[in-house]
């Protein structure tokens, strides 16, 4: 699919002239995206973007529109197409894929806030769509209150919405469809099936769960903005014969349901009491289950109190699991699945293990180490369904395991061993894998350029090499061509910049480039 563009602003004049220009609407693409939202931005957040601004342009593109380059409809640079690999490989995702509703493809509109509250379009502007609806925005609160920003039209996406929420686990497809209402995403510009994501939530490096994200941005531990770098995860339960999770998770988002009493924890200090967990797993309005993260994974709670050895709220993420009446095996065994999944999610993103002591542990077990109040759950829930903290522990590790990429052959696999490919110990969000084998986790790390491998105490046991070949350069060459001629697209040439740290597209001959393979 193609757009036509006229030119405005002079950087783009001076490529392409002043008068209408047809572009590849990717190749468009890689130029909008990094224009409408930072390039540093969390890649799900680049993805949603990508998908937002292809829809507003398809749309147009199919109407015979020609588009200008400014907000009027949206920015475009051609500068930074060339020098943004992130919102370009956001745009190669996700390439083809637009949002519809009943069918037929929607008028996607965004803007950088909306002050917290989704806006109808027919409140903002003379036409209403029914994918635009009235409905508070924790993402945009959450992300305002880090970082002030002035609302716009406040229809469509909010850009520091998206940006936050993606930053905090949420996937694309999902920032998506909380805020465009009702549409579905099809690929193929409209023409091909749903995009496929395996019928659950799946955050970037995570594990599926039905993930939820509605931060408690009213409540005091929030506000307080205390941060612990996670040491573990203690598991929880209600203690209240009520599986319902608005009963302590609101507003309502749509999924939750009413709480006719306004009891749910979002407030300064629910009940009186200063209590806040990261986490809630229960029922939704229509009975299935699901978690909700309410608190940043890495903020500190006020969940477990204290003991003569100090407190779980400064070492442990948290969540509970919503109780009922203790007798319900199938309500039980999803929650307990749900929970395990979640586990696997922070131990991956927090490198932890689940087998090590005190890393995963429950309420009780946490009064034992002498870290928290002298509570029971959910020591005496578990045991009616015939399971345990050691049975919970060692599903996590199995589940762990198994999602891990590339635990099957080039060596001997050392099971209580995973090692794990970042950029480096401290940082757990670039992690790439978890290997029971040695010789895979050394595969990965030689494919991804500044990644090493290292064990279960953080020491480095071996540093990848960037899978790149060489090329040097001859009299006449350019960037482009030489992307042409050694990876079949000059579109390319960016990969070839970043691999090399040019700051510029000027190369000279006899000047020996990295080439990636």
């Amino acid at each position: 699919m193609n757009v036509t563009l006229k030119m405005t602003r002079a950087e783009n004049i001076a490529r392409y002239g002043s008068e209408p220009v047809v572009l590849d609407i990717e190749e468009y693409l890689c130029g909008v995206v990094p224009a409408e939202i930072y390039e540093s931005a969390h890649m799900e957040a680049l993805k949603a973007q990508a998908v937002a601004a292809r829809t507003f342009a398809a749309k147009r593109a199919l109407a015979g529109t020609v588009m200008n380059d400014t907000t009027s409809f949206q920015a475009y640079r051609c500068s930074l197409a060339e020098k943004s690999p992130r919102s370009r490989q956001a745009v190669m995702d996700t390439a083809g894929q637009v949002l519809c509703y009943e069918e037929a493809m929607i008028d996607c509109f965004y803007s950088s806030s909306n002050g917290g509250q989704t806006k109808r379009s027919g409140d903002v502007w003379s036409r209403n769509y029914p994918y635009y609806v009235n409905k508070v925005d924790p993402w945009d609160a959450s992300a305002r209150q880090e970082k002030p920003t002035n609302p716009s039209h406040g229809v469509g996406m909010s850009q520091v919405g998206a940006m936050w929420a993606a930053k905090n686990g949420v996937p694309y497809n999902k920032i998506l469809a909380f805020y465009y209402d009702g549409t579905v995403l099809l690929s193929a510009y409209g023409k091909g099936g749903a995009v496929d994501f395996g019928g659950a939530t799946e955050p970037e490096g995570g594990t599926p769960m039905n993930l939820h994200t509605l931060i408690f941005v009213n409540n005091a531990c929030y506000k307080a903005g205390r941060t612990i770098t996670p040491k573990g995860v203690m598991v929880h339960s209600t203690g209240a014969n009520n599986p319902n999770l608005k009963r302590y998770v609101g507003p309502d988002d749509g999924l939750l349901g009413r709480n006719q009493y306004n009891n749910h924890w979002n407030q300064d200090k629910p009940g009186g009491r200063q209590v806040c967990v990261h986490a809630f797993i229960g029922k939704l309005a229509d009975g299935t289950v699901a978690t909700y993260q309410v608190l940043p994974w890495n903020h500190r709670g006020w969940h477990c109190g204290s003991g003569s050895k100090g407190s779980g709220n400064d070492t442990h993420i948290s969540f509970e699991i919503c109780e009922d009446g203790l007798a319900d095996a199938s309500y039980f065994n999803k929650v307990y699945t749900e929970a395990v999944e979640l586990c696997v999610y922070l131990c991956k993103m927090y490198g932890l293990d689940p087998m090590k002591d005190g890393v995963i542990i429950g309420h009780y077990e946490g009064h034992k180490r002498g870290i928290a109040s002298n509570h029971a759950d959910p020591g005496h829930w578990f045991p009616h369904h015939g399971k345990s903290m050691d049975t919970f522990r060692a599903a996590v590790k199995a589940k762990l395991a198994d999602s891990s990429t590339g635990d099957t052959g080039g060596g001997a696999a050392d099971t209580s061993v995973l090692y794990r490919v970042r950029k480096s110990w401290a940082d757990a969000a670039t992690q790439k894998g978890a290997f029971k084998v040695l010789d895979n986790a050394k595969r990965c790390a030689d494919q991804n350029a500044g990644y090493s491998v290292f064990d279960e105490s953080g020491k480095v046991v071996y540093t990848g090499s960037a899978a790149y070949s060489t090329y040097t350069v001859a009299k006449g060459d350019t960037l482009w061509g030489i992307a042409q001629k050694r990876l079949g697209s000059g579109t390319r040439y960016t990969e070839i910049k970043a691999l090399n740290s040019l700051t510029s597209d000027t190369i000279y001959a006899g000047q020996v480039l990295k080439i990636p393979n």
